[in-house]
């Protein structure tokens, strides 16, 4: 069993009970940490009991101290963005991140196909990065003088944005569960580019956070072709939907889309 969690935005005091009564391989948060101490650190109680996996929200990026207990943590390679990881036989591809208007914003064109295109642009008329540098963005070995800049306003904020590439890079690889901060199009605002990566990779689940509420997505299964999961503020569903912990505004979330379609 694979338990995901919904944006906990610092506090994981809820996730101890749910834990013990599931006993799951491993818990993946949907985004939206904002982790308060070192990651490792904040999650330590958790990982004598399970593994942890995670994929980024846009609030991680949000402050240099969220970035960097998270991204610089000793749990950064459990980062799933960009990535199809097999998890105790389950295969779970992981998209983080949000779209943005100044990279890709769908069903717009996107301003740059990579955040490394993006980095370079930036700098590459100014002279603030060494040829050495801007290489190493490629290769994501970065060099000191990178990491340095990697921390600061912009860049920092656009790790947690969704770039085409990273996207296209996942379409057409085989996968059981996808796992995004963004929501497919069944939710009111959710993308079609989510719908087209679940299909294209064949997923039979997708599970995404951002939006703390749970809505019944169940009339676009067919719509769809996979059965999608929002998972709500601090609530945690199991991998096949089921809630294990109802989040905070679920009944609050539901109440307001209802109302808003019968204006």
């Amino acid at each position: 069993m694979i338990l995901m969690l919904g944006d906990v935005h610092g506090d994981i005091g809820h996730l101890r009970r749910a834990i013990e009564s599931e006993r799951p391989v491993a818990v993946i948060f949907l985004g939206d940490i904002e982790s308060p101490v070192v990651f490792e650190k904040f999650v330590a109680d958790l990982m004598t009991m399970t593994e942890v996996w995670w994929i980024p929200g846009n609030h991680d990026t949000g402050s240099q101290g969220s970035y960097r207990n998270l991204y610089e943590s000793a749990l950064a390679a459990r980062n799933l963005h960009g990535r199809v990881v097999d998890i105790a036989g389950v295969r779970v591809a992981g998209l983080g991140g949000v779209f943005r208007h100044q990279v890709w914003y769908p069903p717009g064109d996107p301003s740059f196909l990579a955040y490394e295109d993006m980095v370079a642009d930036k700098f590459r008329h100014k002279k603030a990065l060494t040829a050495a540098g801007l290489a190493s963005l490629k290769c994501r070995n970065h060099a000191p003088e990178v990491i340095h800049l990697l921390r600061e306003g912009q860049l920092r904020k656009h790790q947690s944005s969704i770039f085409y590439a990273d996207w296209r890079d996942l379409c057409g690889r085989q996968a059981d569960i996808l796992v995004t901060h963004e929501a497919p199009s069944c939710h009111p605002n959710g993308f079609r580019e989510i719908d087209e990566l679940a299909r294209s990779m064949k997923v039979k689940f997708a599970f995404h956070g951002h939006h703390h509420d749970c809505l019944n997505y169940r009339p676009f299964d067919r719509q769809l072709g996979f059965q999608a999961f929002g998972v709500g503020f601090r609530g945690v569903s199991d991998m096949y939907g089921g809630r294990v912990i109802p989040g905070s505004f679920d009944e609050a979330g539901v109440h307001r889309h209802e109302q808003d379609g019968k204006k």
